[in-house]
């Protein structure tokens, strides 16, 4: 439902974001891949929603995003290396 997917407080959104970069399923992940999907397909590198969606999660399994949401943030923070 669409109630699932409406943002919150700063925190509330943060902890969805870690959630779903540590591959929580639910929600916000199932709408990150379909709008994914779609731009891949947008960018013409696939023609099929299924396929696109499993290459999304791929990206997502992989762990780097997860990674540069943490270099993005040490960075904010002031702390990079």
């Amino acid at each position: 439902e669409l109630k699932d997917i409406i943002g919150g407080t700063p925190e509330e959104n943060a902890q969805a974001i870690h959630a779903l970069f540590d591959g929580a399923p639910g929600a916000y992940r199932d709408i990150v891949l379909l709008n994914a999907a779609a731009a891949l397909i947008v960018a013409e590198k696939t023609e099929d929603l299924r396929e696109g969606a499993e290459m999304a999660a791929a990206a997502i399994d992989s762990g780097k995003p997860k990674e540069t949401l943490a270099r993005l943030v040490a960075v904010s923070n002031g702390r990079a290396s």
